[in-house]
């Protein structure tokens, strides 16, 4: 018997996932909890996104958000980044490069634009987020979607389709 070895292609976010965005921005702004209950952590966001790009300091912000996890936490190679992050694709593949994540592709999308037909063009088999909207929508749309585990999704029970580690994968098992 011939065995052969299937290959997913598996998509990750970014912030929640591999960057521990609440952390940074909890630094920056301390009024804002570092452990969010709700994925909405700051009202204001959107004015100090406005405030930071026009200091011209938001890049750097997204340049020095500290790893979640290590790049050697990931057991398996991704196929790529899909991530809604106010910044240019380019910071993000600096960010990734800089902290030793694998070289793939980034997909950059508008803040609250949906992940769906940036999935389906990719290609992926499955993909990884912390918001639960996306995870919501993304399966809905036939991507098998993984919550990764964070303060803000844990009131949700998406049963066996929450993971803690990318280890946690059914598939690596």
């Amino acid at each position: 018997m011939i065995m052969t070895k299937v290959f997913l292609k598996i998509g990750l976010d970014i912030d929640g996932v591999l960057a521990d965005f609440t952390r940074a921005w909890h630094e920056l702004y301390p009024e804002v909890s570092p452990t969010p209950t709700t994925w909405y952590l700051d009202p204001k966001i959107g004015e100090r996104f406005k405030a930071m790009r026009e200091a011209k300091t938001l890049d750097n912000f997204y340049l020095n958000i500290q790893p979640l996890i290590s790049p050697e936490d990931i057991p398996f190679e991704p196929h790529c980044y899909i991530t809604s992050r106010p910044v240019a694709r380019e910071i993000t593949e600096q960010w990734l490069n800089k902290n030793g994540f694998p070289p793939k592709p980034v997909i950059s999308l508008e803040l609250r634009q949906s992940k769906v037909e940036a999935a389906r063009n990719s290609g992926v088999d499955i993909f990884i987020d912390d918001f639960y909207d996306n995870f919501v929508e993304l399966n809905n749309a036939g991507i098998c979607t993984y919550l990764y585990t964070a303060p803000w999704n844990l009131r949700h029970n998406v049963g066996h389709l929450r993971i803690n580690s990318l280890k946690d994968l059914p598939l690596l098992k």
